[in-house]
């Protein structure tokens, strides 16, 4: 008696939730955005500041983020990356330490390794967590020994979030 207690009593506990660890998720996607597109060079340690952005759609919670160089100075040095952070604003005018001179004191947001050859690479990140409220993106040539090249070369993201 004692044994069969015991038993309903987990399926009481358990069914529940596993219904609740398969409710049904779909992602909402919204349309890509440019946050840095030039003609400019950006050379070997060179760093490049984007204007002032807000995720659009606001509340989008994730994205997919693509570097797309046209071309390169030289060959890339092999195991080299380009670095990327989204410089965050508590108030939304005044954004943390980080220019065309000096990069934030954390970890990047994101890297983009580079493939050790001289032709267009076009190079996707997945599963970027973005930042609320308005930020700039901050990309750094980190060590490639190289300029990124093109006509243009540019980063963009695609948002998304989950939908239960």
């Amino acid at each position: 008696m004692r044994q069969w207690l015991r038993w309903s009593l987990l399926l009481v506990c358990l069914v529940p939730a596993l219904a609740w660890g398969v409710s049904p998720q779909t992602w909402v996607q919204g349309a890509a955005q440019t946050y840095i597109t030039t003609n400019t060079a950006l050379t070997n340690n060179s760093l490049v500041l984007s204007e002032t952005f807000s995720a659009s759609p606001a509340g989008y919670m994730f994205a997919d983020c693509e570097l797309n160089i046209a071309s390169t100075s030289g060959t890339v040095t092999a195991g080299t990356t380009v670095l990327g952070w989204f410089k965050r604003s508590v108030d939304g005018t005044t954004f943390e330490d980080g220019s065309t001179t000096v990069t934030p004191r954390r970890n990047p947001d994101m890297s983009f390794p580079l493939d050790a050859v001289n032709t267009a690479q076009r190079i996707i990140r997945s599963d970027i967590r973005m930042p609320p409220g308005s930020f700039q993106l901050l990309i750094k040539n980190d060590g490639t020994g190289v300029s990124l090249q093109g006509t243009p070369w540019t980063v963009k993201c695609t948002l998304y979030t989950p939908q239960y």
